[in-house]
Order: structure tokens, then C-alpha cells, then sequence
């Protein structure tokens, strides 16, 4: 479990957002920093503003049914804009945070035994958000389905259990605003770097595996079937913490199509850093 209140090496410097309440120069910024072309569907663009909109909803949601800084929130959602806006919401509510297919160790991991990792970064989570509810559905820890409502599965292996919570329907009920303390203080951006440091690299071999493009102006993702992971979340937040984008690509290996490097082209980020 890491808490995400780690700053980013490099904060204070360059482009990002050194002492100042990084939160807030996100939320200043109509400048992108979400572009999902992932999705199946449209271009869809978030700005700086509307990321930390969904991400203080989604704050003051965490908060409002009772997990504070000391809880643990694993994170299994696939890899979109709506799950990089839950991100920025757990960080700014300042909770601890794990990834299914981790052993909570050193990462170096095996994912043939991917099951019984599972359940081991799981076993002392206080919150599961999910898209796949049925795979938690005898978890004590509290449920929240992204991505579909509670009765959307008509599969009973996938279908959501009473207990769960629909996280797109409560959190559009809370305020825009998040008045919770900012964690670890007005720092600058908190990010899991330091936690991820001694990691193995994405292996794209790996199930769930997103490839990263660092830019010299942003981050392209390779999210085409991929999951959020611990490396795709601090990638992201070194990307927001210099005012840059994360941009979602439909394909999940590089070289990249045609039609992916216009798309890749047309949001400006530049030749690889």
C-alpha cells in the first residue's frame, strides 16, 4: 500500500507546480489534461479544471462515507479518462492506494500467480472501486462500480451485489469543491514515483499492460485493453505536475497505425523525450 502523498522528484523545478497548492493549479488550468481516444467512441478532451472537478466529487465522496487518510482504496478499473479522474480524486483525498497484481513488495512479481496477488494487495482494503463487481462481490471491504450501474450485468458472474455503490451516480451529487486538508501539505503534485522506483518496467507481455510514451509535452498511453496500474498513475501525475496532458490511445503497442500517430500528431505533445 502506498499513500499518495509522495511528491514527484523534480517538484519545485521546471513547469510544475513546486510549493504551490498543487490541486488548485490543476483545477486553474483550461489547458488539457486528459485526452481519451481510447474509449471507442469520440475524441473526448478533460481540462485541467474538469479533471479536479471529478477529482474533488470524487474526494468529497470518499470522504463523505468515511475513509480518511489512513484507509486503503484498491483501484481495478480499466484504463480511461474516468479512471484517471478517480485517481486524482483518491489523491487528493490523501488515501492509501493498491493495484490488483500486487505483492505489495519489492514488484517483482509473477503474473502467473496473478490470483493469488489479488488477494493479497486485497486483503486489507477498506474500499474496492471496480468495474468487474462480481470478482469482489465477497469482499467485506466497502464496493463501488465504475462504469456501470448496479443492475447492468445481466450476467450473474458479473453482476453487481446489493451492497454496491454506483459510483457515477453518487459522485456527480457532490460538491465541486473539496475543503478536505491537501495532503502532505502544498508541496506540490503528490505522486507515487519514489514507490514505483525499484519496479520492473511494463513487460507488454503482461496481461493488463499499458505502454507509455513519454513526450517532450505530455504522455501518450497505449490503453487498448489495459488496466490503470501503479506505473500508468505516476506517469500521469509527472505529466499534471508540469501542466502537461495524458493521452489515451486506441491501440496497445507502438508503432502506432496511421490513423493513431495523426491522432498522437494533432494534440501537440511532441517527439519522444
Amino acid at each position: 500500500m502506498v499513500t499518495l502523498g509522495t511528491n514527484l522528484p523534480g517538484s519545485g523545478t521546471g513547469r510544475g507546480t513546486g510549493s504551490r497548492d498543487w490541486f488548485a493549479a490543476l483545477a486553474a488550468s483550461p489547458r488539457p489534461a486528459v485526452v481519451d481516444y481510447a474509449g471507442g467512441g469520440d475524441r473526448v478532451e478533460l481540462s485541467g479544471r474538469v479533471l479536479a472537478n471529478w477529482g474533488a466529487k470524487t474526494a468529497n465522496l470518499v470522504d463523505s462515507e468515511g475513509h480518511g487518510p489512513e484507509a486503503t482504496v484498491l483501484v481495478d478499473l480499466p484504463l480511461d479518462w474516468t479512471s484517471l479522474a478517480v485517481l486524482l480524486g483518491l489523491a487528493r483525498a490523501g488515501v492509501g492506494l493498491v493495484f490488483p497484481g500486487e505483492d505489495g513488495g519489492d514488484g517483482q512479481t509473477d503474473p502467473a500467480d496473478s490470483a493469488d496477488l489479488d488477494r493479497a494487495s486485497a486483503q486489507d482494503a477498506d474500499l474496492i472501486l471496480t468495474s468487474t463487481p462480481g470478482d469482489w462481490a465477497e469482499h467485506p471491504a466497502d464496493l463501488w462500480v465504475v462504469g456501470m450501474g448496479p443492475d447492468a450485468a445481466s450476467d450473474a458472474e458479473d453482476a453487481a451485489p446489493a451492497h454496491a455503490v454506483d459510483f457515477l451516480t453518487e459522485v456527480r451529487m457532490q460538491a465541486d469543491q473539496c475543503h478536505l486538508p491537501l495532503p502532505g501539505g502544498a508541496e506540490g503534485l503528490p505522486g507515487l514515483a519514489e514507490a514505483w522506483k525499484d519496479l520492473r518496467a511494463p513487460d507488454l507481455a503482461d496481461a493488463g499492460r499499458a505502454q507509455l510514451s513519454r513526450r517532450e509535452r505530455g504522455l501518450v498511453v497505449a490503453a487498448a485493453g489495459a488496466r490503470l496500474d501503479r506505473a500508468v498513475a505516476s506517469a500521469a501525475a509527472g505529466v499534471w505536475d508540469q501542466g502537461l496532458p495524458v493521452v489515451l490511445v486506441p491501440e496497445r503497442t507502438a508503432p502506432f497505425s496511421v490513423a493513431t500517430a495523426r491522432q498522437v500528431e494533432a494534440e501537440g505533445v511532441g517527439s519522444p523525450a
